[in-house]
């Protein structure tokens, strides 16, 4: 009886020490912790993509190609160009070419301005200051937001004072140790994400009474999704830009006689994909 309890003892202490160890090996701390270079800054350095940019209304799609190049570097400071400085067909491109990044250890910094798509310039139409916005970071723990730039401006619609609030986040989103793309496989992959909030309201005089009204609810207009490489950089990137102006508004437009002047919606998505590039050793 003794020897059955000590072998029962026994064997309960290796199960405990088995799942302890288990738990230690599986890293739940969200962390990425995957450090290197996923945007290598050398000059002439370059990176083409197919691209396609779909109407979500019609479901037409266009096919195109974009050539995005290192055009300077000074210090730890470097800028994009692409297309001999014409114009970008990725939207991510497009974001790229309009600023400055400086590379760290663990990310990357933009500082520059961001345009809206034609889905929402056709509705508001302002340009974006940005700074010290962080692309990716190799240690920052899944999920986490990795910086955030907000302003309230005031514009002219159609002859009525509007006020537009914004914010812009980076976030986190992953991490995969490979990623096949155009028959390509490349390792060790960073997924993060860009995210563009509006709300944009407006005072509207409806029978003599001045009505604030939001035209644009709390809606992410534009969503950027981006998969960085090591010792590669941007690998593929997914955006999809809209907006839908509220019911609520609609009507009191309608009630002030006031017409709107653009659709009532629009949706666009843009993808580009990398097919071949060029990496200085």
């Amino acid at each position: 009886m003794k020897t059955k309890k000590i072998f029962y003892l026994f064997l309960i202490t290796s199960l405990l020490i088995t799942s302890c160890s288990s738990d230690d090996d599986s890293n739940n701390s969200g962390e990425i912790s995957q450090p290197g270079n996923y945007f290598p800054s050398s000059l002439n350095n370059y990176w083409n993509f197919n691209v396609v940019n779909t109407d979500n209304d019609t479901n037409e799609s266009t096919v195109s190609t974009d050539s995005l190049y290192v055009a300077s570097e000074t210090g730890t400071i470097f800028s994009l160009g692409v297309n001999d400085n014409m114009v970008a067909n990725g939207t991510m491109d497009s974001f790229l070419t309009n600023g400055n990044l400086t590379p760290t250890e663990n990310n990357l910094i933009f500082n520059g301005t961001l345009e809206l798509p034609p889905e929402i310039s056709n509705l508001v139409d302002f340009e974006i200051n940005l700074s010290n916005v962080v692309l990716y970071d190799t240690e920052a723990a899944l999920g986490a937001e990795l910086s955030s730039n907000s302003n309230t401006i005031e514009q002219d619609f159609n002859g009525i004072p509007i006020t537009i609030n914004y914010e812009l986040t980076t976030n986190e989103l992953g991490f995969s140790e490979s990623m096949s793309l155009n028959g390509e496989v490349y390792s060790n992959v960073i997924t993060s994400d860009i995210k563009l909030n509006l709300i944009v309201t407006a005072i509207i005089n409806v029978g003599g009474i001045p009505l604030t009204i939001a035209i644009l609810e709390s809606q992410d207009a534009l969503s950027i999704t981006n998969y960085y490489a090591q010792d590669i950089g941007l690998v593929r990137s997914e955006s999809g830009s809209s907006y839908e102006i509220s019911a609520a508004a609609i009507t009191a437009f309608e009630a002030a006689g006031i017409d709107i002047g653009v659709p009532t919606s629009g949706s666009g998505s843009n993808v580009q994909e990398l097919t071949d590039y060029f990496i200085a050793e």
